[in-house]
């Protein structure tokens, strides 16, 4: 299922960045959720280019209806998100690019996304354009399509988060 969402946050595309490259913010949306920031690594500079792995661990009644339905019964209280930023340095006018891998494997599910932090007039532009997938025999295609009207949702929570964030 592939998948576009944009949303616009009130700060610098550099301000974006340093909240959604930062261990202490992603601690924080992911305990938010009910879920544990199991391990995050962050390499680069803010300067040039930065990658950024983190294992999360999440409650699955968090999970939408249709996939707990599905694999619920599978999973257990917690799952288990990998993913995988890697970010390019910042251009000259501050807009940066990431590459995102996300990973659940104990449903089969994979996101790949390219996010971009495009500067504006009142802050940043953060456009998303990915692709969901579930490897998951007859119910896999149910399962990426559930997840797909997520991203909107998450999108607008990450933008509100790195606002309240930015605004303490």
């Amino acid at each position: 299922m592939a998948f576009k969402e944009s949303t616009t946050i009130a700060h610098p595309p550099a301000d974006v960045f340093t909240a959604l490259a930062s261990e202490e913010f992603n601690r924080k949306v992911t305990e938010g959720l009910g879920g544990q920031l199991v391990a995050f690594e962050r390499q680069g500079e803010p300067t040039g280019p930065v990658s950024v792995t983190m294992l999360r661990s999440v409650p699955v009644h968090r999970l939408p209806e249709t996939v707990q339905k599905f694999a619920g019964k599978f999973l257990g209280d917690k799952l288990s998100v990998e993913q995988q930023e890697n970010w390019s340095a910042p251009a000259a006018d501050g807009s940066r690019t990431g590459q995102l891998l996300l990973s659940v494997t104990a449903v089969k599910v994979t996101a790949t996304a390219e996010q971009r932090l495009v500067p504006t007039e009142t802050g940043t532009d953060v456009q998303v354009d990915g692709y969901v997938e579930c490897r998951i025999p007859l119910v896999g295609g149910k399962l990426a399509e559930a997840a797909e009207p997520r991203v909107g949702k998450v999108l607008a929570r990450q933008s509100r988060e790195v606002t309240d964030w930015l605004d303490r």
